[in-house]
C-alpha cells in the first residue's frame, strides 16, 4: 500500500490492519447487517480510538520537548555571553541576538537588514570588509579584530569570528568584547617600554655622573690650589651652577629609571603635606586656589621626603600649566585596602593596605593620545624652553621606587587627577640615615686605593686625596686592583671602588674578595646608582659606605675621614 504523505504514519498502518482484516473475514462474519459483525466492528473502532488517543499523546508529548528544547535554544542564544550575528555575504545583518544588539548599543529590531559595516569604526572599516571577504571566498573559519562606534557610548573593541554555512550564502559569526583586555595589553606595552627607557635613562645618568663628578671636583681644585683673579670668579660660578643644573637633571633620570638611592623616612603622610602645603601656596601663585582638606587619619609610610615633596611639586607645577587663567588644585589623602588582585582600571594595584595621595586639578585635562605618553621622559606638551618632560617621568620612578604606583585619570577640558599609592606602614619607627655624617678633615698620611673606570674621574679624585694629604694608589677595573692589592695589602687602609666596572668584578664583588684577606679593611662604594644595588653582600658582618655621584671635595674629604675613623 502506498503511504499517504498528508496521514502521520500511525493512521496508516491503523488503515492498513483494518483493511486486511476485511480481507481475512470468515463466511460467518461476511453478513454485514448480524448484531455479531456490527458488536466486532464496534470493538475494532474502539480500538483504533485507544491506538489513535496513544500516539496523539506521544505527539503532544514531543511537541512539549519540541517546545521546550526550542525554548531553551532561544535563551542560550538570547542570553549568551557573547553576540551571534548572522551575515549575508554583503555583511547585511539577518539574525542578531540580545548580546549582539548591546554590541552595537541597538534595539535588536533596528539591526536586522542593516548593514554591520555601519557600526564599524572608520580605522577597522577596511579590516573588516576584508575579513568579510575572506570568510566567503576561503569557505574557512575567518578571525579578527575591530572597532566598534556606538552613538552616545566609548567605542569598543571586539573579536569577531564567522564560519560560512555549507551553501555559501550566509556566514554565522560570534563576536566577543576585548576592550579590557585590548587595554590590559597596552597597559603591559607601555610598562614594558617604560622599563627599557629606565635602562637607557639609567645608562645615560650613570656615565653622566662620572663626567660631573670630574667636572665638579676639577672646579673644586681650581678654587683650592690657585688664587683666581676676581674675573675668573664669575665664569667659575656660571659653571657651578650649570653643573648643578645638570645634576638635577641626572637626578631625575635616575629617579624615573628606579635607580636614585633613597634616603627613607618614617613619616605621617598628612603631617608631611601640611609642611609642604605652605610651599606650594607660594609656589604655584595667586590666581591658584590650593585646598588640603583636613583628614582625621594618620597614614605612615616609609619615604623619601625629599623625593616625596619633589614628586608633589612637579605634579603641582603641571598642573599649574594646565590652569593659565586660574583654578583649583585639591591635595587629599585616604585609606585604600585592595584584594583581588589588578583590575583595567588600576592595573598596577596588588593586594594590601595603601596611603593614596590624589592630587586634582581643574584644569585642561588630556586626551588619550597624551595619557598614553604622559610618564615618558622628555614627553612635554609645553613649549620649548618651558620643561624638560622630566617631572611625571620622575614621579613614575620614584613611586615605583617606594614599591608603589601611580595612576592618572582625565577629562579633555575637566581636569585631571593624579592617584599616588604607598605601601602603607603601621606604626610610627625611627628614620634611617643613608649617608653617615660628616665632619671634614684632613688625612695622615693613609693609604687609599682608588678603583674607577672612567679616566677623567679616577685622575680628579686621586689629586683630591693627594691634596687632603692622603696616599693614593688607582686602579680601572677590578683585576688591575686585585694585582695592586696584592703588592701593597698591608699599607693599604681604605679602598675606594666604583659599583659598576668592566672586567668581571664589580665593586661589591671586589670588596668580598677584600674582606677575605683583611676582614678590618675598609670600604666605599661609589655610585650613581640607587643604594639598594649595592646591599647584596653576602658577608652579614661586612660593612662598606656609599657615596653618591656626583660629589664635590667636601662631601669626599669628609665620607673618607669618617670611614676612616
Amino acid at each position: 500500500m502506498k503511504k499517504d504523505p498528508n496521514q502521520p504514519d500511525g493512521t496508516v498502518e491503523l488503515r492498513h490492519r483494518a483493511e486486511e482484516r476485511l480481507k481475512t473475514r470468515t463466511p460467518e462474519t461476511k453478513d454485514e447487517n448480524s448484531p455479531l459483525q456490527t458488536l466486532r466492528v464496534l470493538h475494532e473502532l474502539q480500538v483504533h480510538q485507544i491506538e489513535l488517543e496513544m500516539q496523539n499523546e506521544e505527539l503532544r508529548e514531543s511537541r512539549t520537548q519540541i517546545e521546550a528544547a526550542l525554548e531553551r535554544a532561544t535563551e542560550l542564544y538570547d542570553f549568551a555571553p557573547v553576540g551571534y550575528f548572522t551575515f549575508s555575504s554583503d555583511g547585511i545583518i539577518q539574525k542578531v541576538n540580545l548580546p549582539g544588539a548591546r554590541l552595537l548599543g541597538q534595539e535588536r529590531s533596528r539591526l536586522v537588514g542593516r548593514h554591520f559595516a555601519t557600526y564599524v569604526s572608520k580605522d577597522t572599516g577596511s579590516i573588516f570588509h576584508s575579513w568579510l571577504k575572506e570568510v566567503f571566498t576561503t569557505n574557512a573559519k575567518q578571525t579578527s579584530e575591530i572597532v566598534l562606534f556606538r552613538e552616545s557610548q566609548p567605542p569598543l573593541a571586539i573579536e569577531i569570528e564567522a564560519t560560512p554555512s555549507p551553501d555559501g550564502r550566509e556566514a554565522r559569526a560570534v563576536a566577543i568584547d576585548i576592550t579590557s583586555r585590548k587595554a590590559l595589553e597596552e597597559q603591559l606595552r607601555q610598562a614594558q617600554k617604560m622599563e627599557v627607557i629606565g635602562q637607557l635613562a639609567g645608562g645615560v645618568a650613570h656615565d653622566f655622573n662620572n663626567i660631573l663628578a670630574a667636572v665638579i671636583l676639577n672646579l673644586d681644585m681650581l678654587r683650592i690650589q690657585l688664587e683666581l683673579p676676581p674675573e675668573a670668579q664669575l665664569p667659575l660660578q656660571n659653571i657651578e651652577g650649570l653643573t648643578k643644573r645638570a645634576t638635577s637633571l641626572t637626578r631625575q633620570l635616575l629617579l624615573f629609571s628606579r635607580q636614585q638611592a633613597l634616603h627613607l623616612e618614617h613619616l605621617e603622610i598628612n603631617a608631611t603635606l601640611a609642611n609642604l602645603f605652605k610651599m606650594l601656596e607660594r609656589l604655584l601663585g595667586e590666581n591658584i586656589t590650593c585646598l588640603l582638606p583636613a583628614s582625621s587619619q594618620e597614614l605612615w609610610v616609609d619615604v623619601d621626603a625629599s623625593m616625596l615633596d619633589q614628586t608633589v611639586m612637579n605634579i603641582c607645577i603641571n598642573a599649574r600649566d594646565a590652569m593659565p587663567n586660574g583654578g583649583t588644585i585639591v591635595l587629599e589623602s585616604s585609606l585604600m585596602e585592595f584584594s583581588g588582585g589588578r583590575s583595567s582600571a588600576n592595573p598596577e594595584a596588588r593586594d594590601g593596605k595603601f596611603a593614596c595621595l590624589r592630587i586634582s586639578d581643574t584644569g585642561c585635562g588630556m586626551d588619550a593620545e597624551v595619557l598614553k605618553h604622559a610618564f615618558e621622559p622628555f614627553f612635554t606638551t609645553k613649549d620649548i624652553g618651558k620643561g624638560t618632560g622630566l617631572g611625571l617621568a620622575s614621579a613614575y620612578g620614584v613611586m615605583h621606587q617606594h614599591k608603589g604606583w601611580v595612576r592618572v585619570e582625565s577629562v579633555v577640558g575637566q581636569g585631571t587627577s593624579f592617584y599616588l599609592y604607598f605601601p602603607l606602614a603601621e606604626k610610627a619607627g625611627i628614620a634611617h640615615a643613608m649617608i653617615p655624617q660628616r665632619n671634614l678633615a684632613k688625612g695622615r698620611n693613609e693609604t687609599i686605593l682608588v678603583v674607577e673606570d672612567e679616566a677623567a674621574l679616577l685622575l680628579v679624585s686621586t689629586r683630591a686625596l693627594a691634596m687632603l694629604g692622603y696616599q693614593v694608589l688607582s686602579a680601572t677595573n677590578g683585576p688591575e686592583a686585585l694585582m695592586v692589592w696584592a703588592e701593597h695589602r698591608d699599607r693599604i687602609d681604605l679602598v675606594i671602588t666604583d659599583m659598576r666596572m668592566p672586567r668581571e668584578l664589580t665593586g661589591l664583588e671586589l670588596a668580598q674578595e677584600l674582606w677575605k684577606s683583611k676582614p678590618s679593611l675598609k670600604i666605599i662604594i661609589m655610585s650613581g646608582y640607587s643604594i639598594e644595588m649595592t646591599q647584596n653582600s653576602t658577608s652579614g658582618e661586612q660593612h662598606y659606605t656609599f657615596l653618591a655621584k656626583p660629589f664635590d671635595v667636601k662631601i669626599l674629604s669628609e665620607t673618607v675621614k669618617k670611614c676612616l675613623a
